[in-house]
């Protein structure tokens, strides 16, 4: 101790020599294993940047340029494609009002077309009492909950113009291309009040792409016609302004027993080509083929070989699409409320 007190100043020194000799041993094993890291990140970027290098192709000026050039003629391609596709139609604020005038004047325009082009409409299960033409069964094409309401839930309103808009337009392609008789039409279900799989609803639920931000609407038409009338209808889906999306096609054809057998006995050329220009609104004297005079007896087949009877017998066609339109689905419009007098 003595000698620690006569040296006092060299063994303080001798301590913080050591201590500094071991702060630079560690500081020394930390920059090293600090340098050991820096230099893998130096080789995985420099590897990196060889691969970015040697790929194909590579990423100089004309190959830039023509990645510029492609970047163009997809958005071209693109425009073009969502050219295709229906958008929403503007209606603004809608009440209930303006909704059932709307729904009349719908229905009694498409009434009037099935008039024109000789097509049937269905009568009995979408009948309403309270219709205005006095019928019983009037066919109010899927809306016969909403023509009973006196109020309406406002935040259907809007997916309710949508849905007439939509029966409206593929409705007329079916009358255009002169079907015999219109079955049902069934649309998807909206509100509350409409249970799914029931009547004129459908099970399925209208659904969202968010890739392209479009909503889809199902829909399902039954309808009578004849394979050339139904190959119009299909030519018509096609060249439609709106976008149709076909899902199920399913054909049923008349049965062979009974009255549809091929021994049935041959109609009457003359009532069978009156029948036929009626239907397509022609008279006597306006075609080109002259009508046989008076009405006489058709041959009885002789039953020699050569002599066929063919009769082309209306067929029911179950049409099941969906409507795809660009945009977010229309939000509902809070409906003004009405004023007491």
């Amino acid at each position: 101790m003595s000698w620690i007190k006569r040296n006092l100043a060299f063994v303080i020194s001798l301590t913080v020599a050591a201590a500094l000799l071991i702060g630079g041993a560690v500081y020394l094993f930390s920059a090293q294993s600090e340098a050991e890291a820096a230099t893998g990140e130096l080789e995985a970027k420099k590897n990196e940047y060889d691969t970015l290098v040697k790929r194909e192709p590579y990423p100089n000026a004309k190959n830039i340029d023509l990645a510029k050039a492609e970047q163009v003629r997809f958005n071209t391609l693109k425009s073009q494609a969502l050219a295709t596709f229906s958008q929403y139609p503007s209606v603004g604020v809608m009440d209930d009002a303006s909704f059932k005038a709307l729904l009349t004047r719908t229905i009694s325009d498409l009434e009037r077309s099935a008039e024109r082009k000789g097509v049937k409409l269905p009568t009995g299960a979408d009948s309403t009492s309270g219709s205005t033409s006095g019928s019983a069964s009037k066919y109010n094409f899927t809306f016969n909950t909403q023509r009973r309401e006196l109020r309406l839930p406002p935040n259907t309103l809007q997916p309710l113009v949508l849905a007439v808009t939509d029966i409206r337009e593929f409705t007329e392609i079916l009358f255009a291309s002169k079907i015999h008789s219109l079955l049902h039409i069934k649309r998807s279900a909206i509100g509350t009040n409409e249970l799914a799989g029931s009547g004129d609803i459908l099970s399925k639920k209208v659904s969202t792409n968010t890739v392209i931000g479009a909503g889809i609407y199902p829909y399902e038409v039954q309808f009578q016609c004849f394979s050339s009338e139904l190959g119009d209808v299909l030519t018509r889906f096609v060249g439609a302004s709106n976008a149709y999306v076909l899902k199920t096609l399913n054909v049923d054809r008349p049965s062979s027993e009974g009255s549809d057998s091929a021994e049935a006995a041959p109609v009457n050329p003359a009532s069978s080509m009156m029948a036929m220009m009626s239907r397509y609104g022609l008279r006597p004297g306006m075609g080109t083929m002259p009508l046989a005079p008076g009405n006489p007896a058709a041959p009885a087949p002789s039953g020699k070989v050569g002599d066929i009877v063919l009769e082309q017998k209306p067929i029911k066609v179950t049409l099941g699409f969906e409507v795809v339109r660009l945009a977010s689905p229309p939000t509902a419009t809070q409906a003004p409320k009405a004023t007491r007098r």
